[in-house]
């Protein structure tokens, strides 16, 4: 009878303590919008242009390339992100090859 009682509490301890850090939990407020979200992949993506395009300031032929290039990939990415559309993939693609 002691070792039913103590496996019972047990599990009352384990259950309870499951169920406190389940209903804690704050996954609500992390949710970002649209928006927030656009502006944290377009700013991915000036960082990683700036970064690959510094070292080739003073070679406008294998900048541009380069930069080309980068460009084809980013577009691949965001064409298969279900959140962009096609008309916004080219909106942003359009920014980032002006920008930079």
């Amino acid at each position: 009878m002691d070792a039913e009682l103590i496996y019972t509490l047990v599990g009352v301890v384990i259950f309870t303590l499951f169920a406190y850090f389940i209903l804690k939990s704050d996954t609500a407020g992390k949710v970002q919008t649209k928006e927030e979200k656009r502006y944290e992949i377009i700013s991915g993506y000036q960082a990683v242009l700036r970064k690959e395009l510094a070292p080739l300031k003073d070679n406008r032929e294998e900048l541009l390339v380069k930069k080309a290039m980068l460009l084809k990939e980013f577009s691949d990415e965001l064409s298969r992100n279900i959140f962009f559309d096609a008309l916004e993939i080219q909106e942003i693609i359009q920014d980032l090859a002006t920008t930079s």
